[in-house]
C-alpha cells in the first residue's frame, strides 16, 4: 500500500476522534504537508466520506461512512423503517422520509415521493444541521442535554437559512422542551421553504434515537390543519414501529 493511501485511510480515521478537520490541523495530526493533507481530504470529499461543513472551511464525515455499518446489518434501519414509511405515505399521500444522525448532521437515508410536486431531499443527500429543518430539530431534540450542549458550543453562531431558521440558543432550548414535551416536530420552513413538514422518533434499546420519519409536503397541499388531520394517525403507526424498533441492536451514528 502506497503512502499516499495510508494517509488517506489514517486521514479518515481521525474523524471518529473529532467531528471536523481543517487542512493545517490534519497536515500537524498526520505530519505531513499542508498540500499532502488537502489531497486526503479532497480525495475523501470526492468519494462522499466527507463534506464541506457548514460551519466554514472545515470537513466532516459524509453519508458513505454509513456503508460501513449499515451493509454488515442484515436487517438495519431502513429495512426495519421502510414498511412503515409506505403505510405513513398511503395514509396522507405526501412525501415520507427516514433520517439519521450522522455527527453533527442529519442525513436521509431513505424515502418515498408522493406523486405531484414533491418536497424535501433524496436518500444519501447533503447532510443537514441538526439546528434547521423538522426532522433534525427533532432529532437534536432527543439527544442527552450535555450534547445538545455541545452541539450549540461547537455551531455557534448558529446560522440561518431562511428567516424562520431558530438561531438563538434560548430559543432553540424552549424548541427541544416543547419537542420532548409533544413527541414530535412541526415545521417551521426553517431550512426551506414553500413546505410543511411533521417528524415523529423511532427509539431504539434504552430509549435511545434511532431515526426520524418526517412526512412532508408543499404549503397549498399539506397546510398547518391538513398535517394536524393526520397526527393521531400517524402516531399509532409510529407507537406500533417503536415497538419492534426498541428492541433493535443498531444506534445512530453520534460523534460529537
Amino acid at each position: 500500500m502506497n503512502k499516499g493511501t495510508v494517509r488517506v485511510l489514517n486521514a479518515l480515521s481521525l474523524f471518529t476522534q473529532r467531528p471536523t478537520w481543517g487542512v493545517t490541523e490534519l497536515s500537524r495530526e498526520l505530519k505531513c504537508s499542508k498540500n499532502s493533507a488537502f489531497q486526503a481530504l479532497d480525495t475523501l470529499l470526492k468519494e462522499g466520506y466527507l463534506v464541506r461543513s457548514s460551519s466554514g472551511p472545515r470537513y466532516q464525515l459524509g453519508h458513505r461512512v454509513l456503508d460501513f455499518g449499515l451493509a454488515a446489518e442484515s436487517m438495519d434501519v431502513r429495512s426495519l423503517c421502510h414498511p412503515y414509511l409506505q403505510r405513513i405515505h398511503k395514509l396522507t399521500n405526501e412525501s415520507v422520509f427516514l433520517a439519521i444522525l450522522v455527527g453533527r448532521s442529519t442525513v436521509c437515508i431513505d424515502s418515498i415521493q408522493a406523486q405531484g410536486v414533491t418536497v424535501g431531499y433524496s436518500p444519501l443527500s447533503q447532510p443537514l444541521p441538526l439546528h434547521a429543518g423538522t426532522g433534525s430539530r427533532l432529532l437534536l431534540a432527543y439527544l442527552k442535554d450535555e450534547e445538545i450542549e455541545r452541539f450549540i458550543e461547537l455551531e455557534s453562531p448558529l446560522r440561518s437559512f431562511t428567516p424562520t431558521t431558530i438561531t438563538d440558543p434560548k430559543a432553540l432550548w424552549d424548541e427541544v422542551r416543547l419537542i420532548r414535551k409533544t413527541g414530535f416536530a412541526r415545521g417551521y420552513q426553517d431550512f426551506s421553504t414553500g413546505a410543511n413538514f411533521l417528524a415523529f422518533p423511532v427509539f431504539g434499546p434504552m430509549e435511545r434515537l434511532l431515526a426520524t420519519i418526517v412526512v412532508g409536503g408543499p404549503l397549498f397541499r399539506f397546510t398547518r390543519e391538513i398535517a394536524d388531520g393526520f397526527i393521531p394517525g400517524i402516531r399509532a403507526l409510529i407507537d406500533e414501529l417503536n415497538q419492534h424498533s426498541r428492541m433493535f441492536p443498531a444506534v445512530p451514528v453520534v460523534l460529537f
